[in-house]
């Protein structure tokens, strides 16, 4: 994948590929979880989108770990709709521009390693979402803008397509194909 390509091109492939996969209405985590696999063969290695109830006291509500063999993005489960994008895309931003180490410094942590290692049904990912805290002085501006960048483009983009403006059952996949390249070649903003 080129970093070199805008965010805006970025979404708008990424988005035109994972909307041929889909036959509308699709449901908001849906839609998120068919772009990460739209995503994956573009990468070093697959993506996976697991939603959490984070706990209370986290000052976040996403994260990436970056396994040997995966990216698992976690997002809080109790934001709304158009905010999932939001926190999706960001974590998406951060894989695409390669700028991870802004939630690590030193690496995936060992609890956090041993915690993902374990069965599906038995890993603690409400313990595994606590551990995903960041040093403020290891986060750039400019990482930051670049991963937020692609939060808010992916939430305005495909709100109308998954949000309370699009019509369930009214759609096909050629109006649905339509309507998000026409969104998307929307120069006017986010």
């Amino acid at each position: 994948m080129s970093r070199k390509r805008s965010p805006k091109r970025f979404l708008a492939q990424l988005v035109r590929d994972t909307a041929r996969t889909l036959t509308p209405p699709t449901e908001p985590e849906a839609f998120l979880h068919a772009v990460c696999d739209t995503l994956s063969p573009q990468l070093d290695r697959p993506v996976r989108l697991k939603f959490v109830a984070f706990p209370p006291e986290l000052d976040v509500s996403g994260v990436t770990f970056a396994k040997d063999d995966e990216y698992i993005v976690v997002v809080e489960d109790r934001a709304p709709g158009a905010h999932k994008f939001v926190i999706a895309g960001h974590e998406i931003g951060h894989i695409y521009y390669q700028t991870l180490d802004v939630h690590y410094p030193a690496g995936l942590p060992t609890a956090a390693r041993r915690l993902l290692s374990q069965a599906e049904e038995d890993i603690p990912w409400e313990r595994v979402a606590a551990m995903a805290t960041r040093s403020p002085a290891a986060a750039t501006a400019e990482a930051e803008w670049e991963a937020e960048e692609c939060g808010l483009r992916l939430a305005a983009k495909f709100a109308k397509v998954v949000g309370p403006s699009a019509a369930p059952g009214r759609t096909t996949q050629d109006t649905l194909t339509d309507r998000l390249s026409s969104s998307l070649g929307n120069a006017g903003g986010l």
